[in-house]
């Protein structure tokens, strides 16, 4: 066989080694990554047994007197194994009057170990803030970060009241921005049971700065709800993911604190992530597999209430923050 016969000999062999070597490491990189997304799915199965099994228990103890604190140190942590994992699972309290769930998986997979995470935050079900008694409304702005024009707006839900007879959206701050400690009044008297859902109405380019007749919500980029509500059942009101609403002491007036994410550029996942454990201790990215930037919870400030900084590249929730207080509708009366 002459020199260049025996070359190309060895170069075919070479080529058909190096393809079938990246064949079988691309097989091999699918089957890894089939595996993990089966490990996955048993690892939600998982976490909802455990999450079903800590609500269990809460059933079991809750009543009608006991207090919300009682309740969840009562259960305390629920621990059990299914399907080949492990759970963990606890009740957390998210408000003077309510809890929720909370369960932790892990399954070992392709030796990797998937967790996942059920519940929490994004499972709130605290009720929107509510009138006890006849009041009037007054807002003011702790912090107003970004760059974008935002109008505040609060939607009504009243009583009794069908659907299509719902008071529309009413402006109570006009878009602007960097208003810090600005407060504007609602001199309605409202209604004892009527919630209250506030929304931000975003301006990208300022195009209506400072307008009292923006038409809500054509005028706008986007709006952002602090609660969703049901369409046919008004009283269902879950915290939607582009706010957090906090309840806090104004004064000698019980009241919230209403902050929001104004960016839409980020996925629920990632504004669950950030609402129920806080902002990451270091500078590491979205955790794709794990669902999370790696937070370790929220630093409080000296209210109480979650510590809100100013971040570029994750949801702050710190882009528009204001307080609400309900104040007696007669007390300003001569």
């Amino acid at each position: 066989m002459g020199k260049f016969s025996l070359l190309l000999s060895l170069s075919v062999v070479g080529a058909v080694t190096v393809l079938a070597f990246q064949g079988n490491q691309t097989s091999l990189d699918t089957r890894e990554r089939q595996s993990l997304r089966q490990g996955e799915v048993i690892a939600r199965q998982i976490a909802r047994t455990g999450y079903n099994s800590v609500l269990s228990e809460a059933h079991k103890t809750d009543e009608p007197d006991k207090e919300v604190g009682e309740v969840v140190s009562e259960v305390d942590t629920v621990q059990g194994e299914y399907e080949g994992g492990t759970y963990k699972a606890w009740l957390k309290k998210i408000s003077s009057s309510a809890y929720t769930a909370v369960s932790v998986s892990r399954f070992s997979v392709a030796d990797s170990t998937v967790e996942y995470r059920l519940g929490g935050y994004a499972n709130n079900k605290m009720d929107a803030p509510t009138v006890e008694v006849p009041s009037q409304l007054n807002v003011t702005f702790e912090q107003s970060m970004a760059g974008y024009c935002s109008a505040i707006y609060l939607k009504r839900v009243k009583p009794g009241t069908k659907p299509k007879d719902q008071p529309d959206p009413e402006m109570i701050f006009r878009p602007g921005n960097n208003r810090n400690g600005t407060s504007a009044s609602y001199d309605k008297t409202i209604e004892s049971g009527t919630r209250l859902n506030f929304i931000l109405a975003v301006d990208k380019n300022c195009s209506h700065e400072g307008s009292e007749s923006a038409n809500f919500p054509d005028d706008y980029d986007h709006t952002q709800f602090s609660f969703k509500q049901d369409v046919d059942k008004l009283n269902t009101m879950r915290e939607a993911p582009y706010g957090m609403v906090e309840e806090t002491t104004i004064g000698s007036s019980d009241g919230w604190r209403v902050s929001f994410e104004d960016q839409r550029v980020f996925s629920e996942a990632q504004l669950w992530d950030i609402k129920e454990n806080g902002y990451p201790r270091y500078d590491g990215g979205w955790d794709r597999w794990q669902k999370t930037y790696g937070g370790e919870g929220w630093e409080s400030n000296g209210e109480g209430l979650r510590d809100l900084e100013d971040y570029g590249s994750i949801p702050d929730f710190s882009d528009q923050v204001f307080d609400v207080a309900l104040t007696d509708p007669n007390s300003n009366s001569s």
